[in-house]
């Protein structure tokens, strides 16, 4: 790669009002930009340059590998300029570009973003509004935020993406919604829509636009709260589930972590993956499971509960050993064996966590040799606990009632302190 010790790359917030609307000192490093890429809609208006122009548009990686592919060229002194809409920094190219480059190459001007103009508009405190972006991505990300009383903008694709929306919300339950679709903000066709979920006219909205969303919840629509151990009902499963109250106790001992990565082996309905991506803003989640049934079941959960980015593996939990990513935390709830496991406490990084939980007599087996081989070092010993949880639930004995125990489960946490050499 070309070594680069300047700023060649610049990238300028650009609003609906257009090039007209750029400061003078911006309009001056767009006009001698030698290389210059913007959306068809921002170079309508644009005086005559000198620069070489590249559409900018979908699909984004082609633009993205264009503009490395000119740095591994060489530049010879030559700056490009992206102008890309709003705040380049904010679901933008700009925090695109931010990981690909350092930023001693890059300058990035940053305009209002949709989701401030929005809320200007409205008069809502960004403080307390959910930002998303589903511009070119799931709608599905939604339901992680779609709460009765939350405020949502969400930066969509085309006028269809609203309508789409708006059915979510229906199905939801949310179908009392405020739905207020602000159109090209800050230029000249700006207009604001305003309906409910269930009387959203189909078609009504223009392409370039954002959505405001007053969750309004029906009587009786189920709460999905961002917490560990969500109900039951909420997956789609064969059996194979960690249960609500296990799942809390095992996420507490996960400790979800921003931006982190967490393996889920032998993940059944994929619930404590899921949960921890609820958690942990940023983090993904590797659900290995070799049952091809209840991959099928991870990915319809996490679609549901608004982690559609989970990553699924489906196979042998061994195969996929030297293909993950080092996680930051390791649940293994299916499939334990002195193999799976010296292969994850070997792959954990350092300060990572990893959790056990088993209710066979086999699992129990495997648990006492891991604990054996821990007990040789006081210093690890401290980062090590077992603990065994038990659940009961109420049921009928004719007239009367009584507690009816469930499986016992016996759980293994640790923290990894240092390597450690496997057990035999």
């Amino acid at each position: 790669m070309a070594e680069q010790s300047r700023k060649w790359l610049t990238i300028i917030g650009i609003g609906d009002d257009g090039f007209k609307g750029l400061s003078p000192a911006n309009q001056t490093l767009s006009t001698q930009a030698d290389i210059l890429l913007a959306a068809e809609r921002h170079l309508q208006d644009m005086p005559k340059i000198k620069a070489e122009i590249h559409v900018w548009g979908s699909p984004l990686h082609k633009g993205i590998q264009k503009i490395l592919s000119w740095r591994d060229a060489g530049l010879d002194g030559k700056n490009v300029v992206i102008l890309a809409t709003g705040d380049p920094m904010h679901f933008g190219i700009g925090a695109t570009m931010a990981k690909r480059l350092p930023i001693d190459e890059l300058l990035i001007i940053p305009s209002p973003s949709a989701f401030s103009l929005a809320a200007a508009r409205l008069g809502w405190g960004l403080r307390k509004v959910q930002c998303v972006s589903v511009h070119g991505r799931s709608l599905s990300l939604l339901h992680k935020v779609i709460q009765h009383d939350a405020k949502i903008i969400a930066l969509t694709s085309t006028g269809a993406t609203v309508d789409e929306i708006a059915d979510l919300l229906v199905d939801r339950g949310f179908g009392n919604s405020k739905l207020t679709i602000l159109e090209h903000m800050g230029g000249k066709d700006e207009r604001m829509l305003s309906s409910t979920a269930n009387g959203w006219q189909v078609g009504a909205a223009a392409d370039f636009n954002s959505i405001a969303i007053e969750a309004i919840a029906d009587d009786f629509t189920p709460i999905i709260p961002n917490i560990a151990g969500l109900d039951d009902m909420h997956y789609v499963h064969d059996g194979q589930l960690t249960k609500a109250d296990i799942r809390a106790a095992t996420l507490n001992k996960l400790l979800p972590t921003i931006d982190s990565v967490m393996w889920d082996l032998g993940a059944g309905a994929g619930s404590v993956g899921i949960e921890y991506m609820r958690l942990g803003q940023g983090s993904t989640s590797h659900a290995v499971e070799q049952n091809e049934q209840r991959s099928l079941n991870i990915k319809i959960n996490a679609e549901n509960l608004g982690v559609p980015n989970i990553k699924i593996h489906h196979g042998d939990i061994m195969k996929f050993a030297q293909k993950l990513p080092t996680p930051d935390a390791v649940f293994i709830g299916g499939g334990l064996t002195l193999e799976v496991f010296n292969m994850a406490y070997e792959a954990l990084r350092l300060g990572g966590r990893l959790v056990i939980n088993v209710i066979s007599l086999e699992g129990l087996a495997y648990v006492q040799q891991i604990c054996q081989k821990f007990n040789q070092d006081f210093t690890q010993l401290r980062q090590l606990s077992v603990t065994q949880i038990s659940t009961s639930n109420l049921m009928d004995i004719g007239k009367l009632h009584t507690f009816k125990p469930n499986i016992a489960v016996t759980q293994l946490a640790l923290i990894k302190v240092k390597s450690a050499e496997g057990i035999a």
